[in-house]
């Protein structure tokens, strides 16, 4: 099955699935503005969470890791529907055009005709005209965000030449770098194993043929020389100041928590400002605008009425 159709990843929306448990007793898990969120909805959205821990006795870390996201997913449902609220109220709307020319750009983009389309639709459980209806909301929702939050980002010529001094190193060309990786299941401690690994007590390569869950076990973690710029963001923001021999910070990737460590670094030459001032820019806007979104929802949920029963 091709994972594109996932829409928790494509649309940023959640996926509707079964519980974990067949015995599920429904009620009001929050209410919001008078919009009532129930149990079984809840349990609808948790089940890609709760495969992992399927089918096994789980320990007292993993139910409370289990409780955590359960209350941090809730946190998400009535942000969603405090945004989706805010749209109706100020009579936002999205044409049939607008709607059916991103349908059409989703799956060529994907490189499927309109019946490999509707083939795997029919596989995830929906129709064509449920999935134009997610995109509606979903252009809808970023049109909003787009008039309240973007619009007051403004990245100036002086902030982008002064990231581009303070982060000159990332703007080499053909910057080339070794790395060795390990990933943890996100209820395991990998701030313990880090230190660990600083102190002596085990290599990183051992580390990784113990532990990891992730590509290069067995080979030390090692996933070779690759370009600098052919990684992913997040794994050069935690790359960034590490130095060959050196480890990163855990963070999350791909419902992992990962570690790299730099076995090898080859610098390259720099890239003049010019060449790369526009992509600076959108990289401090997006920035400006998380903080200016997370802004936004605080206020959102200041103003609205919610109560949470779970």
């Amino acid at each position: 099955m091709k994972p594109i159709l996932r829409l928790v990843l494509v649309l940023g929306v959640l996926l509707a699935a079964c519980p974990l448990r067949a015995e599920v007793v429904d009620r009001v898990v929050a209410v919001v503005n008078g919009q009532a969120v129930t149990l079984f909805e809840l349990n609808q959205h948790m089940r890609p969470l709760l495969d992992r821990f399927r089918g096994r006795e789980l320990t007292m870390e993993e139910k409370a890791t289990i409780a955590r996201m359960r209350s941090d997913l809730l946190q998400k449902i009535i942000d969603d529907m405090l945004i989706t609220q805010e749209v109706e109220k100020l009579g936002l709307t999205a044409t049939e055009a607008e709607v059916q020319n991103s349908v059409e750009r989703f799956y060529k983009q994907n490189a499927m005709t309109a019946e490999d389309f509707d083939k795997q639709l029919l596989l995830e459980g929906m129709t064509r005209e449920q999935f134009a209806e997610t995109v509606r909301k979903d252009i809808l929702k970023h049109r909003l965000l787009g008039f309240m939050v973007r619009r007051k980002v403004v990245v100036s010529d002086e902030e982008v030449k002064a990231y581009y001094e303070q982060h000159i190193e990332s703007f080499q060309r053909d910057k080339e770098v070794a790395l060795s990786v390990i990933l943890l299941p996100l209820n395991e401690d990998a701030d313990a194993l880090r230190q660990r690994i600083e102190k002596g007590e085990l290599t990183f390569a051992d580390a990784a043929d113990l532990y990891s869950r992730g590509p290069g076990a067995g080979q030390g973690g090692s996933l070779g020389r690759m370009a600098w710029n052919d990684l992913a963001q997040d794994w050069r923001e935690s790359l960034e100041g590490v130095a060959p021999g050196g480890m990163t910070k855990p963070f999350d990737f791909r419902g992992f928590t990962a570690l790299l460590r730099v076995d090898d670094m080859q610098a390259g030459e720099t890239r003049p400002l010019e060449e790369v001032k526009e992509d600076i820019r959108d990289q401090l806007f997006a920035v400006q605008a998380e903080a200016r979104f997370s802004e936004y929802m605080e206020k959102l949920r200041a103003d609205a009425v919610i109560e949470k029963k779970l």
